[in-house]
């Protein structure tokens, strides 16, 4: 790896993981006046679905962007955007103006501006990294970003709305916004080829799904990788209600479990990073799905807020492996005229389609009770993980032509 190469590694990190901060603090804090003002588990799920649905609107059209236009381009242009929603954020809370709905609203406005980035930020690593040894060891370490700018935003969290309220936890996700534009100002990458493809943007967006479909094991991995996102999702937006009905706890105890999942998202990571080859990288990806099913079961039934910290990690080592192998698997896999948009679908299903899951889960948690609700998600990824192991041996043939097609070398195979 040259010299310029790990310089732009370091600057693509420092922007990844402070974008990954800024979100944290501000979803932290949208949430926990959500439970401040309703103590609601169909509030929380509905300001879930409110950060999430644009992933399943917009991201396929951030595919688009991101074969169509330059990818660091795009990203600049969206961390503005970020930038600006935060700001607003600020204003609204200084003035005392931030109701559940401009909550709502607040919401939407920052996964919108995501779900348009991410595609392009994931297609750089690519750009940045053309060596094919390389180039998953990145894509692992970087899966792990989002957990340590949440290690970052939870360490911080309880500390910042003590002491400063909201308008705190806003202002530190405002000088996180600012950091990462800067780093991604100063990353250099080769320039990006045109687009051969000259249809229009609706075409290419339907282009994109169809090319998905067309391969029954890339399809696979994306509903995979979505359940287990499901799952990251629904601990994750419902952890307050988890908190106080299971383990009487407050802001310290909530701020303890979201570091929990930091810390085994983290450990993912670097788990990913150290990896040596793709060789069987999807065996992996089903144990991942046993393991979120597992530790989300585990969560249900605990009572103590150790063993509710150890499989908090373990839905969030899950989830942060998934998310490093589909998005390697996928770009590995996948021709480079339609790589922006293969992310975009699987970004729109993993956070999309999540959105309107865990929407739907928040309200059957109000009729059912939490505890019941989690079991049956837990049981329904352990069984998506034995079916997705018995699509990808059906479709051994399939995938050993997409290998042939695409070169992957002898001895890196993922399956």
């Amino acid at each position: 790896m040259t010299s310029d190469t790990k310089k732009n590694i370091i600057k693509y990190f420092l922007t990844d993981i402070n974008v990954f901060i800024s979100v944290y603090l501000s979803f932290f804090s949208l949430s926990w006046i959500t439970f401040k003002l309703t103590g609601s588990p169909a509030a929380l799920g509905t300001i879930g679905f409110a950060q999430n649905l644009p992933f399943l609107l917009f991201s396929i059209y951030g595919g688009v962007l991101a074969d169509r236009y330059d990818r660091k381009s795009n990203v600049i242009k969206c961390n503005i955007g970020l930038t600006l929603v935060t700001i607003v954020s600020i204003i609204l809370v200084v003035t005392d103006l931030l109701s559940f709905p401009l909550i709502l609203l607040m919401g939407f406005s920052l996964g919108s501006v995501f779900a348009l980035n991410y595609p392009s930020m994931i297609g750089l690593v690519k750009d940045i990294v053309t060596d094919k040894q390389e180039f998953p060891r990145v894509m692992g370490a970087a899966a792990s970003n989002a957990k340590i700018g949440q290690v970052a935003a939870s360490s911080t969290f309880s500390l910042l709305f003590a002491a400063f309220a909201a308008v705190g936890t806003f202002a530190t996700a405002l000088l996180a916004n600012l950091i990462a534009l800067v780093s991604i100002i100063l990353l250099k990458k080769p320039r990006q080829l045109p687009n051969p493809e000259s249809d229009s943007v609706k075409v290419q967006f339907v282009t994109g799904i169809k090319y998905v479909f067309h391969y029954r094991p890339l399809l696979a991995v994306v509903l995979i990788s979505t359940m287990i996102s499901i799952v990251f999702g629904f601990v994750t937006f419902q952890l307050p209600i988890i908190d106080a009905d299971f383990l009487k706890g407050g802001s310290k105890a909530l701020g303890v479990l979201y570091l929990a999942g930091a810390v085994g998202g983290l450990a993912s990571g670097i788990y990913m990073s150290r990896r040596k080859s793709t060789k069987n990288i999807l065996r992996f990806l089903i144990i991942c799905a046993f393991i979120s099913g597992i530790s989300i079961t585990g969560i249900a039934l605990s009572r103590n807020i150790v063993t509710t910290f150890i499989f908090a990690m373990g839905v969030d080592f899950a989830f942060i492996a998934a998310m490093g192998i589909n998005n390697t698997v996928l770009q590995m896999l996948t021709e480079e005229p339609k790589r922006g948009r293969v992310l975009g679908v699987n970004t729109s299903f993993n956070w999309g389609v999540m959105a309107l899951v865990i929407m739907a889960l928040g309200y059957v948690a109000k009729y059912l009770g939490m505890e019941i609700t989690i079991i049956i998600v837990g049981a329904i990824t352990i069984a998506g993980g034995f079916v997705f192991a018995l699509v990808m041996k059906k479709q051994r043939p399939v995938l050993e032509q997409i290998y042939k097609d695409r070169g992957v070398e002898a001895g890196h195979e993922p399956f």
